[in-house]
């Protein structure tokens, strides 16, 4: 073979070694283009060990309380997933009867929920919301309260912060042991190991399964403990807390240098050097002579301040351009990655004036995170009800022989994030009408039980009804009046003008 020939064919079968290939770039594990990632694949338990997440829920926690940014975040979060006043559990069996009392035991139940009998049921779904977002995860032990003689106690609720949970440390590598949940062969929770008690006081407890209601929401299979929010963007929500610092710092020290003597050598001069080593004329940097004399002289004649300068010095203000305006971008663009990362919109945080339409998209995208929300937190309710009830159907006389499917309740999410309240409650309406919606369903989303309305509802027309005839007006003049009276207030206030 020519030489020439065979010396190009090895040639190019190198380069063809190094050139394209049919494969994922993705896939490679180093490229000297990018940046190595150090990261394994391996089980959820390795990945978010407890030393991870602690570490996690430690920054979690300081941030909000030190972050408004995040703080406002976990505000939103807690508006949206439980509302002002919790979420309204509605009984729903087939039994209206027995619906009624149980609301009425429901209802006296929620105003002392907790253990420690402080804290009405709407106050406790706000911890629990905002918990399970800072912390990731919590707990919530099903209990009893104080025995009363010859009467049996009432249930309670108790609330677990996620470092209540560990694992003790005589088991802490124990196989069954993960993370402070101790689990059968199948992977199933069997026993919390819960930790009371500080320093050398401080001992576990292994609490059955049956009896915690563990809220949190996985993010992958063979999960056992919850993460905070935060935890995608924390390390950008800590570089914008040290870029303010660091900026703040800047902005301090400018503000300290207030002007600027430009000489003409660009040093001090030696005779200056001199005075300020010896304090000539008991101050620093004059002698007391004929400087401060020519500066008294020029005050005196202009009434003002005068700065006497030497020859060929130049005087100028100090101004400070920091933050800069790249500055500034970066950090809203910072911002914008840490709502991003949580599922916020970022227009819940910093509302601002945005088109009509992009602003309904994006507040329906926020609908749907807020609803997915929610429903993690409403099968946990939905357990504490079902606790609570069970112990009234077995003490309360009101509540025995109840329905076979008196666990059946309703619960709806909080009102939804809207941008304009009258047009959608013209659908609504509209909906309900042409048969597609029911007045449980409106009511749900507005936080109120159907049957309290129409019956609110009957007390009214009953009574206007009543005073009509009293007063010798046609049937259903005063209502209308009142009505057409709230549309004319409404027309006199302006709305606002939309993009």
């Amino acid at each position: 073979m020519n030489p020439i020939r065979s010396m190009l064919r090895i040639l190019g079968l190198k380069l063809l070694a190094f050139g394209p290939k049919d494969q994922y770039e993705g896939g490679q594990r180093w490229s000297p283009r990018r940046s190595y990632l150090n990261g394994f694949v391996r089980d959820m338990r390795f990945d978010a060990d407890a030393a991870t997440r602690w570490e996690l829920v430690r920054k979690s926690r300081y941030f909000e309380r030190n972050s408004a940014i995040y703080n406002r975040i976990i505000d939103v979060w807690e508006e949206y997933t439980v509302g002002p006043s919790g979420l309204r559990i509605v009984p729903a069996s087939s039994d209206e009867e027995w619906n009624k009392r149980a609301t009425e035991y429901w209802n006296a139940w929620q105003k002392m929920c907790d253990i420690g009998t402080r804290q009405s049921f709407g106050t406790v779904q706000s911890l629990v919301a905002r918990s399970w977002a800072v912390d990731g995860e919590l707990f919530i032990l099903k209990t009893y309260g104080k025995d009363r003689p010859d009467k049996p106690a009432f249930p309670r609720i108790q609330l677990i912060e996620t470092h209540r949970v560990q694992s003790p440390p005589d088991e802490f590598n124990a196989p069954d042991m993960i993370d402070g949940i101790s689990i059968d062969k199948n992977g199933r929770p069997i026993f919390y190991s819960i930790k009371s008690g500080i320093g050398t006081g401080e001992k576990f407890e292994l609490v059955e399964a049956e009896d915690v209601i563990h809220v949190f929401e996985p993010s992958r299979p063979g999960q056992y403990r919850g993460l905070p929010v935060v935890y995608p963007v924390i390390n950008d929500l800590h570089d914008l807390d040290d870029l303010q610092i660091l900026e703040m710092d800047a902005a301090k020290e400018a503000a300290k240098t207030t002007s600027v003597i430009h000489t003409a050598t660009g040093e001090i001069e030696e005779e200056a050097l001199r005075r300020a080593r010896f304090g000539i004329g008991g101050t620093s940097g004059t002698s007391g002579g004929s400087a401060q004399e020519r500066s008294q002289y020029y005050e005196d004649v202009f009434e003002g301040r005068v700065k006497v300068l030497r020859p060929d010095d130049k005087y100028e203000q100090f101004q400070s351009s920091r933050p800069s305006v790249v500055t500034q971008a970066y950090w809203d663009y910072l911002t914008s990655k840490v709502c991003a990362g949580i599922g916020i919109s970022k227009l819940l945080v910093f509302p601002w004036s945005m088109q009509g339409t992009v602003t309904r998209a994006d507040l329906d995208v926020q609908s749907a995170f807020f609803r997915s929300r929610s429903s993690v937190l409403i099968s946990a309710f939905t357990q504490i009800y079902e606790f609570v009830m069970w112990h009234g159907t077995k003490s309360d006389r009101t509540l025995a022989d109840p329905p076979a499917d008196w666990r059946k309740i309703n619960v709806r999410p909080p009102r939804s994030v809207n941008v304009d309240v009258g047009r959608n409650s013209s659908a609504m309406i509209a909906e309900y009408e042409a048969g597609f919606r029911t007045l449980e369903g409106i009511c749900g989303e507005l936080g109120d039980d159907w049957r309290e309305v129409l019956y609110q509802r009957g007390i009214e027309r009953a009574a206007a009804k009543k005073i009509e005839k009293a007063l010798g007006l046609d049937e259903g003049e005063l209502i209308q009046a009142a009505l057409e009276a709230i549309k004319s207030r409404r027309l006199e206030t302006p709305e606002p003008a939309r993009q």
